[in-house]
Order: C-alpha cells, then structure tokens, then sequence
C-alpha cells in the first residue's frame, strides 16, 4: 500500500526542491546523511552515485533546516550526469496553523544545461492535519529566481536569466515502522503564468538497525519551456543507505 501511494503521489499533477516535511525533525537538533552507489562493468561500463544529508534545530518559537543532495555518473569513463542542492529554509511557529517561512537555494544540473541557480523567497506554510501518524500542510510563497544555462548553438533560450515565480507546495508525511513522506511543488513565472515547472520528491524510509535505515526515492519533474535538447519530463527512482539521529 505504501509503494502504490509512493507511485500515486509523485505522478500527481499538484507536485520544486526539497522534501521539507520530511527533515523538519523534533524538539533539539537532528540530522542524518545517506549515499548510494551503483556500477555496471561489462559492454557498458556505469557508475553512479548520489548522496544526501540534513541538519533541523527546532525550538520553541521556529525551524532551522538545510539539507543538500547531490550525485555524479560516468558512463565509459566520461561525466555524464552531475547535480546539486543546498536548500535552507526557517519556519516561524509561534501559531500551530500559519507559519511564515523564509527560504534560499542553490543548486545545478548539468543533465538539464543548468549551470547555476539561486533563489529566495518567502512565504506562509498552513498546517492541515499534525498527529502521530499522519500530517499534512500546504504552502504558498513568491520567490526571486537567477539562472544561468549552457545553452546549445541555436537555443533562443536567455543564457542567463532574473524574473520572479509563485511557489506552492503540499507536504504529506505518515509515520510509523516504515515512514513515507512526499513534497511537490508547482511554481510559475509571475509574467508569463504559462511558463510552469512541476516537481515532486517522495521517499519510502525502513529502518534496519538502529540508526541504520534504507530510502527508496523517486524524483518526478516537468518544465512547460526547457531549454533545446533537454525533454520536458523526468523521472528518476534511487535506493540508498543511511544514517539518523
């Protein structure tokens, strides 16, 4: 039942970065970190790796998260993917339902010609459901955002870009001996609301022992304009090892 919802939600059409809800964590300081790798020797050769980690202080009166992700592959020797996140984020929640949130982030993907990004942003985050077993909040924020792309010869695309999008998201988390979480965004540029980037990140955590614990992840992205030669959906599924505190 779990995978089926993993799969349902990732594919949903109301799905941009991070899994928050996921890493906002408990009272004190927690974090963890996880690395996967992967190879194929043969009439290929294939390696593969990514990583990830995350660090929450949580007090009385907000939330401080950064978490970043990255991975790497070669395929016969040469680099044929390579990306990477840093996303921190501060949560004011002094009132249980409404919680203004400020953000920033930067990251690159060479899969999809973007050299370099940084955004920041702000906006408000309401918490639907909180119990033990089962939440739900949604959020709403505009944010500033600068690109820079490797443009092939031809692309009409700006190689290096500045304008403002609205961000929404929806986090569902449900907890218990195996922990699935799922974070999507839909976000638009504020002059052009046709121009549309559609993100979703769900993990599927077992524990193994003690700290020890595996992640499944699947990674679902879509952008109505991308730049020439990069298609306009992806999906990516990982597996990976770790730990928690």
């Amino acid at each position: 039942m779990y995978i089926a919802l993993l799969l349902l939600l990732a594919a949903a059409p109301v799905m941009a970065q991070v899994n928050i809800e996921h890493y906002r964590g408990k009272s004190g300081v927690t974090g963890g970190a996880r690395v996967s790798l992967s190879t194929d020797i043969g009439n290929v050769d294939v390696v593969n790796s990514n990583g990830a980690g995350n660090l929450t202080f949580n007090t009385e009166t907000g939330t401080y998260l950064a978490l970043f992700k990255g991975d790497v592959g070669f395929l016969g020797g040469k680099r044929f993917a390579n990306s990477g996140v840093l996303h921190t984020r501060y949560t004011y929640k002094r009132n249980p339902r409404w919680q203004p949130e400020f953000f920033v982030q930067g990251d690159y993907a060479k899969s999809r010609l973007l050299d370099s990004r940084f955004l920041a942003g702000a906006g408000m985050r309401w918490i639907a459901r909180v119990g033990e077993t089962f939440s739900a909040s949604l959020g709403s924020a505009l944010m500033w955002e600068r690109e820079q792309l490797d443009l092939l010869q031809g692309d009409e695309h700006e190689e290096l870009s500045s304008l403002a999008r609205a961000s929404h998201y929806v986090n569902i988390h449900l907890s218990g001996r195996i922990t699935f979480s799922t974070t999507a965004y839909y976000q638009f540029v504020v002059s052009d609301p046709g121009d549309v980037r559609i993100v979703g990140i769900s993990e599927l955590m077992t524990p193994l022992v003690g700290p020890l614990h595996q992640t499944t992840s699947l990674d679902f992205r879509t952008d109505s304009d991308p730049p020439q030669g990069v298609k306009k959906t992806d999906l990516k599924l990982a597996t990976s090892f770790g730990l928690k505190f």
